[in-house]
């Protein structure tokens, strides 16, 4: 099992460059060869990503997210998925490059600095904290698409303004393209949010029901990381309602859109920095405390310790 993760991170980076050029040869030359081949490639690296994740969490016997770069080899996969969701809904591949590109330096990183497994949480041993994670994952990769489309859409207008029609204008999508992919990614990420939110909390009554009362009363639906989830869902949602009954749409739509994101990395900054919270992925801190505390055993499987 270990030949076979070594093996995974050898071939997953070369995968993803392969699948990045492929995209790229697109780009720069809109041959009809890598138009045919550049999705399929893409296709293979996730099926490819996904069996080592499944190797890694036998290996590791948990969810492998317990570290940045861990967190980066998923990131890469996650980004991959949305963007496949994304161009075989509105058959777009202009973009490819950039996302796969993005993705490919991901996983590159993760597996050229990749040493033995880190401490990490153990809570990412629990089905329950696992699913809500990587619904999180997905709901926010989902949202910087959209983010990073919303930017291409600015770049575009700015072009055509000023009459520049280089190779960058040529093979973009279309501002109207751009601006429904952007819309898409929020379509994606707002509905995934929801879920690992609602997740989340049937987690962690489920989780208290089966703590001391002390350490249950530690876990709570105000942590600061909720409630900046609650109002990034409600933020994006609104969103939505305004693209749909009020007209929001091009420019206006993709400045709201950047601002959103950019004001999303700023609080949840200020939150991991400034705010205590209980649910950390890279940290064993709070488990270390309850552990030291005499927490029984919980019926986790393989008997997590919270």
């Amino acid at each position: 099992m270990i030949a076979l993760l070594f093996f995974f991170q050898v071939l997953l980076p070369m995968v993803y460059l392969v699948v990045w050029g492929s995209y790229m040869w697109l780009f720069l030359a809109d041959h009809p060869t890598a138009r045919r081949w550049c999705t399929r490639l893409a296709f293979i690296a996730v099926f490819l990503h996904l069996g080592a994740i499944g190797v890694q969490s036998l290996v590791l016997g948990r969810l492998p997210m317990g570290a940045p770069l861990e967190f980066a080899s998923l990131l890469a996969v996650a980004m991959l998925v949305t963007y496949l969701v994304i161009e075989q809904r509105l058959k777009a591949k202009g973009t490819g490059f950039v996302v796969t590109g993005m993705a490919f330096l991901m996983e590159f990183i993760a597996a050229a600095f990749r040493t033995s497994a880190p401490a990490a949480s153990p809570l990412l041993k629990d089905p329950g904290f696992a699913g809500h994670a990587i619904l999180v994952l997905l709901s926010y990769t989902a949202l910087s698409l959209s983010f990073l489309y919303s930017i291409l859409y600015l770049i575009q207008s700015r072009q055509l303004a000023r009459r520049q029609f280089g190779l960058f204008f040529r093979r973009l999508p279309s501002l109207e393209t751009l601006e429904r992919m952007s819309v898409g990614a929020v379509k994606l990420g707002v509905p995934l949010m929801l879920a690992s939110l609602c997740l989340g909390h049937l987690w962690m009554y489920d989780l208290a029901e089966r703590m001391p009362p002390d350490i249950a009363a530690k876990l709570s639906p105000y942590d600061p990381k909720v409630l900046v989830a609650w109002v990034i869902f409600l933020g994006y949602s609104l969103g939505l309602i305004g693209n749909r009954f009020f007209g929001w749409r091009g420019r206006k739509m993709s400045v709201m859109a950047i601002a959103t994101f950019v004001t999303i990395l700023l609080a949840l900054g200020v939150v991991q920095h400034f705010f205590p919270t209980f649910h950390k992925f890279y940290s064993t801190q709070s488990m270390t405390t309850v552990v030291a505390a005499g927490a029984p055993l919980l019926s986790f499987p393989r008997q997590v310790r919270s």
